[in-house]
C-alpha cells in the first residue's frame, strides 16, 4: 500500500495597507532636515518656477523666494503617507527674512502672503490651485505671514483648507510683525482630538507673542495632505478690487515634521493567525487569498484600545497555501 503524505501547507503575510494614512496614536515618525546636503539628495521635489529655491551649500541652508508674478512653485517632500484631519500633525521650521516687499504689483497693490505647510502635492501643483480664489486651493494647512500694506496690518494667519475649498476654512490672524535679518522659529501643531491647530514663535531664542488657535468650525469637511511644501503661490485669480502680491526671499532650516505612526505594527503569523499591534480609532479587515488576486474578508475587528490584536481565519477549510493581509481603515 502506498503512503499518501499530505504537502504542509503555508502561511504568509503578504501586504499591510491602509486606506487612509496614518494612525492617531502616542507613537510617531519624525522627519527631521537641517539642509546640511542638497535637498534632493534627501528626496525633496522641485516644483513650478524651479529658479526661487536655492540650497545654500556654504550656510547649508535652504533660500526660498516668494513671487506672486510666478506660477504656483516651491519644493516639496512626500510624507510617510497620507494624513487627515483625524490625524495628530506638526511641523516646525527656523526662517530668517532677508528682504520682503508687498504690492510689488501695480495692478495688484495689496498685500499677499508667503506660505509653509502641509498640502496635497498634486493639487498644489494643478492648474486649477488658485490660492487668491474661492474655491480654489484645497487639502491645505499651513502656516502664512502678510506684510502689512496700508490699511491691512502684518499678520500671521494660519490656514486649514478643506479637500472641497469651500467655506467654511479655519482661519486666524495674529497681527505681528516679521522684521527682515531676525531668525524666527515657528511651531505648528495640529490634534484631531479638539480639531486644534496650536502655534507657537520664538524670536532667536526668546518666546515670542502668543498666536492664536485656529479650532475647525463644526462644518469643516476635512482635508487631507501627503507632503510638507514651502510654497510660492501665484497672485492670478485674485478679485481685481482686492489684489495683492509679494516678493520676498528668505532662509528656512531645520525643520522637522511629525505624523502619526503606521497604522499596522510588529506583525507576527502563527498559521491562520496573525497579531500586530493595532490602535483605537480604525477598523482592521483580515483578508485572504491563495493566488494574490481574489481576496476574500475573513475576520473584522475594531479595536477600543491601543495593543496587540489578533485575528484569524476561521473558515473550515485546507489550503495548499494561503497569503494575508491586514487592511486598515476608518469607521
Amino acid at each position: 500500500m502506498r503512503n499518501c503524505v499530505q504537502p504542509k501547507p503555508t502561511f504568509a503575510v503578504l501586504l499591510l495597507t491602509a486606506a487612509s494614512a496614518a494612525l492617531a496614536t502616542n507613537a510617531a515618525e519624525r522627519l527631521s532636515e537641517d539642509f546640511s546636503k542638497p535637498p534632493q539628495q534627501s528626496g525633496w521635489i522641485r516644483f513650478g518656477d524651479t529658479e526661487l529655491s536655492r540650497w545654500d551649500s556654504v550656510g547649508q541652508q535652504l533660500e526660498f523666494t516668494w513671487d506672486s508674478s510666478r506660477p504656483n512653485s516651491g519644493i516639496a517632500h512626500r510624507l510617510p503617507r497620507v494624513m487627515t484631519d483625524k490625524d495628530d500633525l506638526a511641523f516646525a521650521f527656523d526662517l530668517e527674512l532677508l528682504s520682503h516687499e508687498v504690492g510689488v504689483d501695480p495692478a495688484r497693490p495689496s498685500t499677499f502672503q508667503i506660505a509653509a505647510g502641509l498640502v496635497r502635492l498634486d493639487a498644489v501643483r494643478s492648474l486649477d490651485y488658485v490660492r487668491g480664489a474661492l474655491p480654489g486651493p484645497r487639502d491645505t494647512l499651513e502656516w502664512t505671514w502678510f506684510g502689512a500694506k496700508d490699511p491691512i496690518a502684518a499678520s500671521i494667519s494660519p490656514t486649514v483648507i478643506p479637500s472641497d475649498g469651500r467655506l467654511p476654512w479655519g482661519y486666524a490672524d495674529s497681527f505681528v510683525t516679521l522684521e527682515v535679518g531676525t531668525r524666527y522659529r515657528f511651531d505648528v501643531q495640529y490634534t484631531a482630538s479638539d480639531r486644534t491647530l496650536r502655534l507657537r514663535m520664538k524670536t532667536g531664542s526668546e518666546p515670542g507673542p502668543s498666536l492664536d488657535s485656529i479650532v475647525l468650525p463644526p462644518a469643516f469637511t476635512g482635508f487631507s495632505v501627503d507632503a510638507f511644501a514651502i510654497c510660492s503661490y501665484s497672485a492670478q485669480g485674485q478679485h481685481p478690487l482686492f489684489g495683492g502680491s509679494v516678493l520676498a526671499r528668505a532662509v528656512v532650516d531645520n525643520l522637522l515634521i511629525t505624523v502619526p505612526a503606521p497604522p499596522v505594527e510588529l506583525v507576527r503569523i502563527d498559521g491562520k493567525q496573525v497579531s500586530f499591534r493595532a490602535s483605537k480609532g480604525w477598523r482592521y479587515r483580515l483578508e485572504a487569498s491563495g493566488d494574490l488576486q481574489e481576496w476574500s474578508v475573513v475576520d473584522t475587528v475594531e479595536p477600543t484600545e491601543d495593543g496587540v490584536v489578533r485575528m484569524s481565519d476561521l473558515r473550515d477549510a485546507v489550503f495548499r497555501e494561503q497569503f494575508y493581509r491586514v487592511r486598515a481603515v476608518r469607521p
